[in-house]
């Protein structure tokens, strides 16, 4: 895949902005829309989507890794004095994480042509 290299580029800086925006000051949280787990949910599953294709044959771990990641941040904000991190909210994050990573397995899987079990690895 010629794009393999800015995908995977994409997906961190992703991670790094998600870490950012969930463990700074609440005062600092960017807003953008009035449901907060909307926002959620979208950063999440692009996440995990970008995650699935930039690394096509890591489906395992991207699943494992996405849920990892909405725990550790979660918990990540009950250190923080201005956040709280709720079971809640980390339910959301780990669906729409999967969600998106399932959906970049697929499209990953449908650029190729044809299933290969050797990138479900």
């Amino acid at each position: 895949m010629p794009w393999l290299g800015l995908i995977r580029i994409a997906a961190w800086i992703l991670v790094a902005l998600i870490a950012a925006v969930t463990l700074v000051p609440i005062g600092l949280r960017p807003v953008v829309t009035a449901e907060p787990s909307i926002e959620r949910f979208a950063a999440y599953a692009l996440a995990g989507l970008l995650m699935a294709m930039g690394y096509p044959r890591h489906g395992r771990w991207i699943l494992v890794g996405s849920i990892l990641l909405a725990g550790g941040l979660e918990f990540g904000q009950t250190l923080t004095g201005t956040r709280h991190g709720r079971f809640d909210d980390f339910l959301v994050k780990a669906v729409a994480a999967l969600a998106g990573a399932v959906a970049g397995r697929l499209l990953a899987v449908l650029g190729r042509g044809r299933p290969d079990d050797a990138t479900c690895r």
